[in-house]
């Protein structure tokens, strides 16, 4: 120290309340162009096929319930409203890819004890009600020990956390009627995608039918994806549906619409 001052790493420190060191100003850091995603953008899609999930090691903090209409009519509950278990994999808590090229790619995903018809008309007596958990049960773990109870479900199921289970899994999309749609653009003479502009929203309607017939208007899935020329499945695709006549003809929604990851179905494990 030499006349009451100080030196520290370069920043000169005068002991004078009223005159603090000198700090840097970096200034403000902007990129070029439009900001990105505030959630960082999206990551690869995980595409349609069958892969082995790794299930998280702790099963029981992912279990909830839900309250539904029993909509089965041979149940003793029918018309009521029942407690079911549900199993949840989030973002936080995710299957992830065992192996293959997909190693690592995070599946989220959400089962249920609620029984659906399966092949059938849900009012036709034989057809049988089955739920997504006991399919993973049965299908996916090989374990035929069908319990009966809610609690002995989540029992038989949560012995398996920490193993594998084969999905094959899809793609889906909805053209949400209560979000912004994005629609392509070309800006500088490249095509991008962007929210529209004039704050049209997307088109999706469970009450009507697409034009296909294939499902509800503004729902695409696994097979909609697909390309017709190449074989190969596309991670996003464009809203068909009309929503209105133009003078040059039918005007389109042309959402541009990007697939998530969903389930298919359970599959056997190797050697079963």
């Amino acid at each position: 120290m030499a006349n009451g001052t100080q030196t520290t790493g370069g920043n000169a420190n005068t002991g004078d309340i009223n005159k603090p060191p000198s700090v840097a100003d970096p200034g403000e850091v902007w990129p070029e162009g439009d900001l990105p995603s505030q959630g960082g953008g999206f990551g690869p899609t995980l595409m349609p096929g069958i892969d082995d999930f790794l299930i998280p090691a702790n099963l029981a903090q992912l279990w909830d319930t839900v309250d539904v209409k029993d909509s089965n009519p041979k149940s003793k509950t029918f018309g009521q409203v029942v407690s079911r278990s549900r199993l949840k994999f989030s973002k936080d808590a995710p299957l992830v890819v065992a192996s293959g090229p997909n190693k690592g790619e995070a599946f989220t995903a959400t089962y249920t004890s609620n029984p659906r018809p399966r092949g059938g008309a849900g009012d036709d007596p034989n057809t049988p009600w089955v739920s997504d958990l006991a399919y993973m049960l049965v299908i996916g773990f090989g374990d035929n020990s069908r319990p009966t109870t809610a609690q002995a479900l989540k029992a038989a199921i949560n012995k398996y956390a920490g193993k594998t289970i084969r999905i094959e899994h899809g793609l889906s999309a909805h053209c949400r009627a209560d979000k912004v749609k994005y629609i392509m653009v070309s800006v500088n003479g490249a095509e991008q995608t962007k929210q529209d502009p004039q704050g049209a929203k997307g088109c999706g309607d469970d009450t009507k039918k697409r034009a296909d017939g294939k499902g509800k208007q503004g729902r695409y899935y696994t097979r909609d994806f697909k390309d017709p020329d190449s074989g190969e499945y596309l991670d996003t695709i464009e809203c068909d549906t009309v929503i209105g006549t133009g003078p040059k003809g039918p005007i389109y929604c042309g959402a541009i619409l990007r697939g998530f990851p969903s389930h298919e179905r359970f599959v056997p494990p190797v050697g079963k």
